[in-house]
């Protein structure tokens, strides 16, 4: 499938930051929008590819770079886990809030919004599910951080939850906490898939796993925003 190509927009938050942000449309009217969320590397080439293929399959996707605030244009390489963990450390839960409402502002244009995030995004998704307006619905890939929100927040709307077995940095007792605090959400669990199972640009690559989660996620979208 060719994918829709995207541009480069800027949003502002609640607080008067600027942050750039990827913005790609279907060639006809979006089904719905959806803020597609970064890893701990940044806004880079493969994010916006995962933004251009939610454009690809009818939706208005909105890729907000969330390390701007840290550093306008910040990009860490996959082998710079620490630097990519310190970038996200940086920013305060207020900060992120405001950040990821003005992007989900920006996706409502289309519609209703579903959130979908990887690894450090996974965590913000629920974090968007929680705290933002205007979110029908989130889509978490393996977000090891959701541990530590679910101790005090639970979403209202339906999210649905992507888990590797073999994710080191989400043991079976911190996806046990997830589905405990949570029960209401969808929980999948791949068997032999690690961190990182559904991003082609690294080892972790699962192809199947990845195939998989993709289709159960539009599948999840297209039973939330009707």
């Amino acid at each position: 499938m060719t994918h829709p190509t995207g541009s480069s927009i800027t949003l502002q938050a609640a607080d008067g930051h600027r942050l750039e942000a990827w913005r790609a449309a279907p060639a006809i009217a979006p089904r719905a929008g959806v803020v597609v969320l970064q890893e701990i590397f940044g806004l880079n080439a493969h994010t916006r590819h995962e933004a251009e293929r939610y454009a690809g399959d009818g939706f208005l996707a909105v890729a907000p770079a969330m390390f701007d605030r840290v550093k306008p244009g910040l990009l860490v390489d996959y082998s710079d886990v620490q630097g990519g963990l310190a970038a996200a450390n940086a920013i305060g839960e207020a900060q992120l809030v405001a950040d990821l409402q003005a992007a989900v502002d920006a996706a409502a244009a289309a519609g209703p919004v579903v959130v979908v995030g990887w690894c450090w995004g996974g965590a913000l998704a629920y974090l968007a599910a929680c705290r933002c307006r205007g979110v029908a619905a989130a889509v978490c890939y393996y977000g090891s951080r959701i541990a530590q929100f679910c101790e005090r927040m639970v979403p209202a709307v339906p999210v649905l939850y992507h888990f590797g077995e073999k994710d080191g940095s989400l043991p079976p007792e911190a996806i046990a906490k997830i589905r405990a605090a949570h029960p209401a959400g969808v929980h999948h669990i791949y068997p032999g898939a690690g961190h990182a199972f559904t991003n082609s640009d690294r080892a972790s690559y699962d192809a199947a796993a990845a195939t998989l989660a993709h289709a159960r996620t539009l599948e999840f979208i297209g039973a939330s925003v009707g």
